[in-house]
């Protein structure tokens, strides 16, 4: 069943037990803490290992510069990367920003695995990959996270498993309570069963299974080091 987000909002507003003090957050405010909540949510969801509900498969545009290549618009986070060599995509591992120098002068592209690392330039706000060794144009192929739904009082409506919803409703009303300084210990206990269950869920699920079948890796072309099949 759907929900809309002010039923959402009003759900913060019951369990934060704020009806005298409701007046206190108007609508502009409360879509603020219905989004901080809700991306609060897509950051627990996405930390998790193999958490691949949201996630993006794209190939990178042609390269920037020797070594870095342009992100999708819509970025937010890796979760994995590779570059081609001959009929395979080789997984790249990542690497530590520090060492740019060192990786420019000195990588070979003939051996070792491929390494990368992500950069936000702030004055653009455009993501960057650099990868050593630098490949051809094309070449990149990501899975990624992309940026988490920015979401409207007006006009939008969120449909997620429960625990989901609840999570989002308990920490607008912490956000709530803050706001015209009450207690919030009991929300925050039971925002943090909450975390737990939901991290419980997502580690125990695998929303990707079917791409782990041989036969669809070789169908479009993405395959690891000595045979192993990537979940690309």
């Amino acid at each position: 069943m759907q929900k809309t987000l002010i039923q959402l909002r009003e759900g913060g507003r019951q369990r934060a037990d704020m009806a005298r003090d409701s007046d206190a957050i108007d609508d502009l405010e409360a879509n603020v803490y219905v989004n901080e909540a809700y991306h609060e949510l897509y950051d627990l969801i996405t930390s998790a290992d193999d958490a691949r509900l949201f996630t993006v498969n794209a190939t990178i545009p042609p390269q920037v510069g020797k070594h870095s290549f342009r992100l999708p618009h819509d970025f937010y986070r890796v979760v994995s990367v590779h570059v081609r060599r001959g009929e395979h995509y080789i997984p790249a591992l990542p690497a530590d920003p520090s060492r740019f120098a060192e990786l420019a002068d000195n990588a070979s592209s003939s051996v070792g695995r491929p390494l990368y690392y992500v950069r936000w330039d702030m004055n653009t706000g455009e993501r960057f990959i650099f990868v050593f060794p630098a490949p051809t144009p094309e070449t990149l192929a990501i899975t990624y996270w992309p940026q988490p739904a920015e979401l409207s009082l007006d006009s939008d409506s969120v449909d997620n498993p429960a625990s989901w919803l609840e999570f989002v409703m308990v920490s607008v009303g912490i956000r709530m309570l803050d706001k015209v300084e009450r207690d919030a210990t009991a929300l925050l206990l039971a925002k943090r069963q909450l975390e737990a269950r939901i991290r419980k869920a997502v580690y125990a699920s695998d929303f990707n299974s079917p791409r782990m079948i041989r036969d669809l890796s070789y169908r479009y072309g993405f395959s690891g080091d000595d045979g192993g099949y990537s979940r690309w």
